[in-house]
């Protein structure tokens, strides 16, 4: 990294890292405190934040909180730390026994009910290449999301928990003679690949992200089961002029107007990572998910936790071949053009294609996931980004998975 100190207009020290501003070049130090402020949880039983610069976020941080809570300070280059020695800030906060910075990912032993704060220009300043660049970004993603929903969701949760749809283990018994099933996502690779399923309708579970539903219904494929998990009225579209009668797993802070217009069987998942969900979960003895940030990827915790032993992802691109973004027909489709600050990854064809962040932290989450699953993985998106742990098949080897009478 490229690090540049220079004189701010109100005499300050300000910073740019890789030509781009780490704080503002007008009011330094009030720019840090500004965030800090708005981010800052005191909650929290200690906090992890990311990069130090010329340590402002860490001074505001450090002005708010209780001498007894922990600060650890992540340090993404070693050269910050020519910035931050000798500083008026540095000189301030070094014998503060509650700040800790570290330069290693490695040393980081952080309590689970820590605040993670990354100030929005890290993740452009290091770039995709770096090391601690996903998962980094999964984090900001996950933040940014939960906070602008937060009051929803709890909304939600009140509301759908007093259906009473805990059929989790009921339905799990159920299926316990299935062995493969079809994870459909509204990727652009459906538009070639939903035909397959045609033939084996009866033959294979299909779970549908609910803007895929459209796409297989018009294809006259009727999925077994639809998942949802936004918290926005607005995923009441993908319910809209279509006659599905099959199962609904909704997630318990899903769109409770959606959840109550789906008059056919309904089953509520509880997560991981959201409180409200884990105290009913303890209390109920109910099962709970991870979610990894998308439809798709609880549709896969889902999908794991009924104990398939084969799992066919179709649709599942994760980036963009093409000019279109989504599967013809799904309710999230959109072009190429419309989406800003693209990255690139490799395909299945071993080409590099187009990404979105949000797209890219789900990947690196499924790459997780499936190198931790013992679920074989089955991928049929061939100019779909390359997912760790998964093979590729064309139809005809999908038709002989299938045949092979592993039902």
């Amino acid at each position: 990294m490229k690090f540049e100190i220079f004189e701010a207009k109100n005499g300050e020290n300000t910073l740019k890292v890789n030509n781009l501003l780490l704080y503002s070049k007008y009011r330094p130090l009030e720019d840090a405190r500004r965030f800090i402020d708005k981010e800052y949880d005191q909650e929290a039983k200690g906090y992890l934040l990311v990069g130090l610069g010329l340590g402002y976020h860490l001074k505001a941080l450090q002005d708010l909180v209780e001498p007894y809570k922990e600060i650890l300070v992540l340090v993404l280059d070693k050269k910050e730390l020519d910035c931050f020695k000798d500083s008026k800030i540095e000189m301030e906060l070094r014998h503060k026994k509650n700040v800790q910075i570290i330069d290693s990912i490695i040393d980081l032993a952080m309590n689970t009910d820590y605040q993670v704060i990354i100030p929005h220009v890290w993740l452009p300043v290091m770039g995709q290449d770096h090391p601690l660049y996903s998962f980094l970004m999964d984090i900001k993603i996950k933040q940014m999301s939960y906070k602008r929903f937060a009051p929803l969701m709890e909304q939600n949760f009140k509301i759908n928990i007093q259906l009473d749809d805990f059929k989790l283990m009921i339905i799990k018994e159920s299926l316990k003679d299935k062995k493969i099933a079809a994870l459909v996502s509204s990727g652009s690779s459906l538009n070639e690949t939903k035909k397959w399923l045609e033939k084996v309708n009866e033959d294979i579970y299909i779970l549908s992200v609910g803007s895929a539903l459209k796409p297989l219904l018009d294809a006259g494929i009727t999925p077994h089961a639809a998942i949802i998990s936004d918290p926005q009225p607005l995923i009441m579209k993908q319910f809209n002029k279509i006659q599905y009668n099959g199962d609904l797993f909704y997630l318990c802070t899903a769109d409770n107007n959606t959840v109550n217009n789906y008059k056919n069987n309904r089953c509520v998942l509880l997560q991981n990572g959201y409180s409200l969900a884990e105290e009913l979960a303890t209390e109920l003895k109910y099962p709970t998910l991870d979610t990894g940030g998308s439809v798709a990827t609880l549709a896969f915790s889902l999908l794991e936790h009924l104990d398939f032993k084969h799992l066919v992802l179709f649709g599942q691109d994760l980036g963009f071949s093409s000019n279109e973004s989504h599967v013809i027909g799904s309710t999230s489709g959109r072009t190429v053009e419309d989406i800003e600050q693209l990255l690139t990854v490799e395909c299945n064809a071993g080409k590099m294609i187009s990404t979105t962040k949000t797209l890219y932290s789900y990947l690196k989450w499924f790459n997780s996931a499936v190198q931790d699953t013992s679920v074989e993985v089955y991928n049929t998106a061939l100019y779909g980004a390359k997912i760790e742990g998964t093979q590729l098949i064309n139809e005809q080897q999908f038709c002989e998975l299938i045949s092979k009478g592993s039902i």
